[in-house]
């Protein structure tokens, strides 16, 4: 039993920063070209769910809230999954600025930041865009995860990307608390561009989209016992 624990926080853990780390090598690439980052985010999710599917492959802790919330994860399990996947998006973030610090400078190594630059009313804005892209990352996970395998690792990566493509100028697209975390200290600890000013975003607006999807799917199911 232990040893099943272990290995399940493991695989959270590895496969959230196999996650950030890919994706956020991606971002510092890719640069501008916003089609590649969000399809460098789908791959690197869909692929850290195909590799690390042991701990059940969410990776992102808005996920294993919202499934403890459906009755699908058990709530005892959740603060230690939680835990493993903000230690993995850590150090998933670290060694990716620190790859790229060196040849791109540390202010650019840290823009894989996820903050925004709203004020004022804009802020609202920020806030339901997280919590409705956060809302449709979680009806595709809870509509596909019981089928796991490829289709729930492609079909999450893919939801993922639509978020990147449709908030990433507006929040940076988090929808994920674990990368959050892990990109900011990164920048905190390169004191290039971390602003932790508007973290509350990344709290908020998240979690209103977790309860609006736990409230949604019932409704959506085709199956009773959904």
């Amino acid at each position: 039993m232990k040893n099943a624990v272990v290995t399940r926080l493991g695989a959270e853990a590895l496969g959230t920063l196999f996650f950030v780390f890919l994706a956020a090598c991606v971002v510092l690439t890719a640069s501008a070209d916003g089609l590649a980052v969000a399809f460098g985010w789908a791959l690197a999710l869909a692929a850290a769910v195909w590799i690390f599917s042991a701990g059940g492959g969410h990776l992102n802790p808005w996920v294993t809230v919202g499934l403890a919330l459906r009755g699908k994860f058990a709530w005892a399990s959740v603060p230690g999954h939680v835990i493993a996947q903000i230690v993995g998006g850590l150090l998933g973030a670290l060694p990716a600025w620190w790859l790229f610090s060196s040849s791109v400078g540390d202010l650019a190594a840290a823009a894989v930041v996820t903050h925004t630059g709203a004020e004022g009313a804009q802020l609202i804005g920020a806030l339901a865009a997280e919590a409705l892209l956060t809302l449709v990352l979680l009806l595709v996970v809870f509509a596909l995860i019981d089928k796991g395998g490829w289709t729930y690792g492609l079909g999450y990566g893919l939801a993922y990307a639509v978020g990147v493509l449709a908030i990433g100028a507006l929040t940076g697209a988090s929808m994920n608390l674990a990368r959050t975390l892990g990109a900011e200290v990164s920048a905190t600890i390169a004191d290039a561009g971390a602003d932790w000013t508007n973290i509350w975003i990344y709290l908020v607006g998240p979690a209103v989209g977790v309860v609006l999807a736990w409230l949604l799917r019932p409704m959506l199911s085709t199956r009773s016992s959904d």
